[in-house]
């Protein structure tokens, strides 16, 4: 039996922020000592895209249909234990959805504690600079509520994409994070590139994750009775509405959320598609849709992207996957029409 105490770290941070790039860092960094990660990564969608291309020798469970913080609470810890006890990991590394409140993802790993030994040594944030600067200027809004929230609970901030700004504006996050959050460390970085080894350090004057959650707890944080928080979520069964059969993977799939305001659409391609009409829409896509990513095959190559697109940015990536991965997109937004985001998906995918 293993009597180690796994350490748990948490990444969260909106979508877009660059999670699973930092996440890719960490792992190839933990290769390169000889460490023994594993991975629990929660998805709002039905499909775990940048899962698909983890190494298939590094233990991972998936957290799916839901955001750890309202749905899958009991899922992680269930997750969390299984991990623990049958991997004997040296690291466990949670990567929540973008849309995810923190604090129960905090309190999910101390319950799962009782069961395993496992310790959370820190939660690290990542932030969009151009995102929250963005969100700053306008002042209000449930995005920009969460996150505050996401930032107001990390021991680390990462302030990613920091090219993508001013250094004025660079100098007003800054004091905007530390206005929020005065105690933990600060990293500034393009690509989210730092040293991973700053994620594992102790942190100064860091509090301590059960005292950060009491204090937010009343206030803060939305449970399954109520919630406080101003994304208020319908307490109702997740919708499913299959144009296909599931089994086969060829067939658009519209997933409703607990979280009211926000959409997700998970479409899997039937064949393969032109590869410049694919970008001309994801050029197109309405300012509601901040945030898709997928894996596609394109007519005019052998070779598999994986795609991303957040706040108007686009950036494909030849992948060489170790494993068979599903051609899927998933687009997250708030007030779009999913009908025509999925026709307009219908008619560009071509079946061989």
């Amino acid at each position: 039996m293993n009597e180690k105490v796994v350490p748990v770290y948490v990444i969260t941070g909106f979508l877009g922020s660059g999670k699973s790039t930092l996440l890719n860092r960490i792992l190839t960094d933990a290769k390169a000592k000889g460490l023994k990660p594993a991975i629990v990564m929660n998805e709002v969608g039905d499909v775990n895209v940048e899962g698909q291309l983890i190494e298939k020798d590094i233990p991972m469970s998936e957290v799916l249909g839901g955001c750890i913080c309202c749905t899958s609470r009991g899922d992680l810890g269930l997750e969390l234990v299984q991990l623990a006890q049958e991997h004997e990991p040296d690291v466990i590394w949670i990567e929540s959805t973008g849309i995810a409140q923190p604090l129960e993802i905090m309190e999910g790993v101390t319950e799962a504690s009782l069961y395993a030994k496992l310790e959370l040594r820190n939660v690290i944030t990542v932030v969009d600079a151009r995102h929250l600067l963005d969100r700053l200027r306008i002042g209000t809004g449930k995005t920009l509520k969460l996150m505050k929230e996401q930032i107001r609970v990390a021991s680390f901030i990462i302030l990613n994409k920091t090219d993508l700004v001013q250094e004025q504006d660079l100098l007003e996050l800054q004091e905007a994070i530390k206005d929020l959050n005065a105690y933990a460390r600060l990293a500034l970085t393009t690509n989210a590139e730092l040293d991973p080894d700053l994620l594992y350090a102790d942190i100064e004057h860091n509090r301590s994750f059960e005292q950060e959650a009491s204090e937010h707890k009343d206030d803060e944080h939305c449970t399954h009775e109520n919630c406080s928080h101003e994304h208020e979520h319908e307490h109702h069964d997740h919708n499913h509405e299959h144009e296909h059969s599931y089994h086969n993977h060829s067939h658009a799939h519209k997933h409703g959320t607990l979280h009211d305001h926000v959409n997700v659409v998970t479409y899997y391609f039937k064949g393969k598609v032109d590869s410049v009409v694919f970008e001309a829409f994801l050029k197109q896509l309405p300012q509601e849709i901040y945030r898709a990513k997928g894996i596609v095959a394109f007519q005019d190559t052998a070779s598999l992207f994986l795609f991303q697109y957040a706040y108007r940015e686009i950036d494909f990536l030849r992948i060489t996957p170790q494993k068979s991965v599903n051609n899927v997109a998933v687009f997250i937004g708030e007030g779009f029409s999913q009908a025509d985001l999925l026709n307009q998906l219908e008619q560009l995918d071509i079946t061989n």
